[in-house]
């Protein structure tokens, strides 16, 4: 069962609003405690945000796990639980959001590992066919003329034809 009360938020849009991401996580659980990390007011620009929320109710914490990927504005959020059990100072907080392998970063705190290359993208480009191959002939338009087509009023439903209405 989970022993902390506090969830981490990673990989938050930086136009996400603090008022955006409480009425997000509050239909999870009660929230004791929320901080947006830098502030929404902060003057200096950022590329992404962190987020803890301390919920009353640990299983919370389970239900907010199933949050991450889901894409909130433009990017999918990263939840985890964070063990220590408190919310950090903002100093701590926004040490987590420089790239993995900087001093000061804490190992496994929710930063997902950015790959550095894509195997798919190599092993697409060797078997894929020819963009000639693939290659689709449009036929030439026909053009069809006026006295090929049969005349507007033979093809009316009349009275005794076994097609009509009438």
């Amino acid at each position: 069962m989970m022993s902390t009360c506090v969830v981490q938020v990673t990989n938050i849009s930086p136009v996400a609003s603090a008022e955006q991401l409480t009425t997000l996580f509050s239909f999870l659980g009660d929230i004791d405690d929320f901080r947006v990390f830098p502030s929404d007011n902060s003057p200096i620009p950022v590329s992404t945000r962190v987020c803890y929320i301390k919920y009353h109710d640990p299983v919370s914490v389970g239900v907010a796990q199933h949050l991450t990927n889901v894409v909130f504005i433009d990017r999918g959020l990263i939840v985890v639980p964070f063990n220590e059990g408190k919310i950090p100072d903002e100093a701590k907080a926004v040490s987590l959001l420089v790239p993995s392998g900087t001093p000061g970063l804490i190992p496994g705190a929710g930063l997902l590992p950015v790959p550095t290359s894509n195997p798919l993208a190599s092993c697409l480009r060797r078997n894929l066919p020819s963009l000639s191959a693939l290659a689709y002939v449009i036929p030439k338009p026909t053009t069809v003329v006026d006295s090929e087509l049969p005349d507007r009023q033979s093809m009316l439903a009349k009275p005794g034809n076994p097609t009509s209405c009438v």
